[in-house]
C-alpha cells in the first residue's frame, strides 16, 4: 500500500518505570509486535525516538524529533516530514492488540478531502491510531510553534473525519486500541492474551 507506518517510541514512559517499548508480551518485545503488524501493511516504517541507539538493531528507519522537546505531536511531525508517502498511519509504541484489519480500513475510509482519519475508541478519538496526510505538517508546526503540544490541538484547522466505533467491532473493538501506560495495563494485556490462547 503507498502509505507509511510510523511508530512514536519518543516517550519517557515515566508511568510504567521504564522502556515499556522493550517489554515482552507473550515472548515478543511490544515493539517488535507492533513492526510486525505494521509490515503486513506497509513497505515503508519509520520509528520516531530521541533515544536511537535503544532502537538499532531494528532494521527500520530511525528519525528523531525536529522540534525536540514537545511530546507526541514532535513525533508526528518528525514522522510526517520524512515519510516517502502521503498517507501515513501514526501509532504510539504501546499498542500491543493492534492489527493489520484496523490499519487496512482506516486507510482505505480516508477519501481525496480528508486530512486525518481517526477512530472513535469507547467515545473519544484516538489520535495516536489514526491516519494523516503530509497536509497535517502545517498545522501541527503551528501548533507547536505556539506552544499547544496536545496530539488533537491541531485538528480544528484540518479535514478530519472520525470513524464510528461502531464500524470497527468487526476489528476486535476497544480491546485493539489498549495501551500499555502502567504495570498493570501490562497484567490486563498478559491476561487478555492467556484469553485468547
Amino acid at each position: 500500500m503507498l502509505a507509511t507506518g510510523i511508530i512514536l517510541a519518543g516517550g519517557k514512559s515515566s508511568r510504567f518505570k521504564s522502556n515499556k517499548a522493550m517489554v515482552k508480551i507473550s515472548s515478543q518485545r511490544l515493539i517488535d509486535r507492533i513492526i510486525d503488524v505494521l509490515a503486513e501493511v506497509f513497505y515503508e516504517i519509520i520509528l520516531v525516538t530521541n533515544t536511537p541507539d535503544q532502537y538499532n538493531a531494528l532494521g527500520i528507519r530511525t528519525v528523531t524529533d525536529i522540534i525536540p522537546g514537545k511530546g507526541p505531536l514532535s513525533g508526528m511531525h518528525a514522522g510526517l516530514i520524512c515519510s516517502s508517502h502521503d498517507l501515513n498511519f501514526v501509532t504510539a509504541c504501546d499498542l500491543p492488540f493492534i492489527n493489520k484489519d484496523i490499519l487496512r480500513y482506516l486507510l482505505d475510509q480516508t477519501g481525496i478531502c480528508d486530512d486525518a482519519v481517526v477512530p472513535i475508541v469507547e467515545g473519544y478519538p484516538e489520535p495516536l491510531a489514526a491516519v494523516y496526510r503530509k497536509t497535517c505538517i502545517k498545522p501541527i508546526e503551528d501548533a507547536l510553534i505556539n506552544n499547544q503540544y496536545k496530539v488533537k490541538s491541531f485538528y480544528p484547522h484540518i479535514r478530519l473525519k472520525y470513524i464510528a466505533e461502531r464500524e470497527l467491532q468487526q476489528f476486535g473493538g476497544p480491546m485493539s486500541f489498549f495501551n500499555i501506560n502502567t504495570q498493570d495495563d501490562l497484567r490486563i494485556a498478559l491476561e487478555q492474551l492467556k484469553e485468547k490462547q
